[in-house]
């Protein structure tokens, strides 16, 4: 949400009492129901909501209207206030709990992030469960950056802190669970706020962190690549994907099966891609670079041109003028001049 306030919230403030907003508020964001991740909404003026009523719940998912988070946002921000004018080694609970509410109003509050910090570093020294305060912290964390929130999806404090959980759970990540985190959190993320920079950037983040574990499955990487290849197809116009899948096939080790795994998905996204006639910048990239590299024959490559000559024809009613032909047109003479040079 925007940090402006327009004229009716400000003309609102007032229009209920505050701490009960912010209890409700706060209760449902530190005391979620079940296990799962919370599908946040904000609601705007065109959607009121009656007297009493703080935010609309259907399991998991809630809808704030804006002002009411606002309101909410004021006393939390009071709490937090309070707290750092006499700072304690470990924060209490009520302070804690009145950040999950600043992170919502504004994610890049860095004061409420590291404070959650040092609540869980308190507890995990009392000899508190560490998978147990761990989890409850990443539930709110990934909510906030799953949910329809525009500017939480794509916030490098909260990447960045979530950054900080994983790295405080150590050997506890499994490869299940980063594949998890990849399917159920930086997709979804990337989804939300396309070509997000800061979601596929953790992406690397974990898969570099998986690399040095030698437990981990040989086959880890090519099911991923199949996961990222099924959201690079949902989402064929966005480059960050395509680019992070193009970063994960030269991961993969072994000669063979790299060369097995670009020739696979080069000709699937070849006979999408003619099917349903792409011509964009994000799609050709990723196939120009694809079949310059060694890691596609002959036979790819020609299909590559093949299809490159079919869009064109295609595209040749406006003289080539258009932004479809000159996107094929370059992505079909940049990979003839690097691969005869390569």
């Amino acid at each position: 949400m925007s940090r402006s306030l327009d004229n009716d919230i400000l003309s609102n403030l007032k229009s209920e009492d505050p701490t009960k907003v912010y209890r409700d508020i706060s209760s449902i964001l530190n005391h979620p129901p079940g296990d799962g991740l919370l599908e946040i909404e904000l609601l705007g003026s065109s959607h009121p909501l009656e007297a009493g009523v703080h935010f609309l719940q259907d399991e998991n998912a809630i809808a704030i209207p804006k002002l009411r988070l606002v309101q909410a946002f004021f006393v939390a921000r009071e709490i937090l206030s309070k707290h750092l004018l006499k700072p304690s080694s470990s924060p209490k609970r009520e302070t804690v709990e009145a950040t999950s509410v600043i992170l919502l109003m504004d994610p890049e509050h860095l004061t409420a992030a590291n404070i959650r910090k040092k609540a869980i570093v308190a507890q995990l020294q009392t000899g508190t469960l560490p998978t147990r305060v761990l989890q409850e912290e990443r539930q709110l964390v990934d909510s906030l950056l799953t949910s329809r929130l525009h500017r939480h999806t794509k916030s490098p404090t909260l990447w960045s802190h979530r950054r900080w959980l994983i790295q405080s759970l150590g050997s506890l990540q499994s490869a299940d669970r980063i594949r998890s985190d990849l399917i159920n959190v930086v997709m979804v993320a990337a989804e939300r706020h396309p070509r997000n920079y800061y979601a596929w950037s953790h992406a690397r983040w974990l898969l570099d962190v998986s690399s040095s574990d030698a437990s981990f499955p040989p086959l880890f990487y090519k099911t991923v690549v199949g996961d990222v290849k099924t959201w690079c197809f949902k989402h064929h116009d966005d480059i960050s994907g395509w680019t992070f899948l193009q970063w994960i096939l030269v991961r993969i080790q072994d000669v063979e099966q790299r060369q097995q795994e670009c020739s696979l998905i080069l000709r699937d996204t070849l006979n999408i891609v003619q099917s349903f006639h792409w011509t964009n910048t994000s799609v050709w990239n990723f196939l120009q670079m694809l079949v310059v590299r060694e890691f596609v024959g002959r036979d790819d490559f020609e299909s590559f041109l093949h299809i490159n000559d079919f869009l064109s024809s295609s595209s040749t009613e406006d003289g080539g003028g258009s932004s479809a032909s000159r996107t094929l047109a370059r992505a079909r003479q940049w990979a003839a001049q690097h691969r005869q040079a390569s």
